[in-house]
């Protein structure tokens, strides 16, 4: 029943921290537009004439490289403070002996 609740504590705080990192990004976002706005452009025009950019080949391949470093980057830290949680999880000292009948 303990490891239940200590999986479902867990979930819940990568939940909470995903929670707080998207909110990140859309304030992030948010700045960007409005100092797009202050130099007098419009944010999506912005986007997507950038979107309509043409790429060549290695440009691609690199953000793609990128892409997936930064994903990778993101596993590791989500792995690790999962391991962090477990290993805080567990009680301190060695388990007593069970007697044997």
């Amino acid at each position: 029943m303990q490891a239940s609740q200590d999986t479902t504590d867990r979930t819940a705080e990568l939940i909470k921290r995903a929670d707080e990192m998207v909110r990140e990004v859309r304030r992030s976002l948010e700045a960007s537009d409005d100092t797009l706005r202050s130099m007098g452009l419009d944010p999506e025009k912005v986007r997507s004439t950038v979107a309509a950019l043409p790429m060549t080949a290695q440009q691609k391949e690199e953000a793609e490289q990128l892409f997936r470093e930064d994903m990778q980057d993101v596993e590791r830290l989500v792995a690790q403070e999962s391991a962090g949680q477990r290993q805080a999880a567990r009680p301190a000292g060695a388990r007593r002996p069970r007697p044997m009948v």
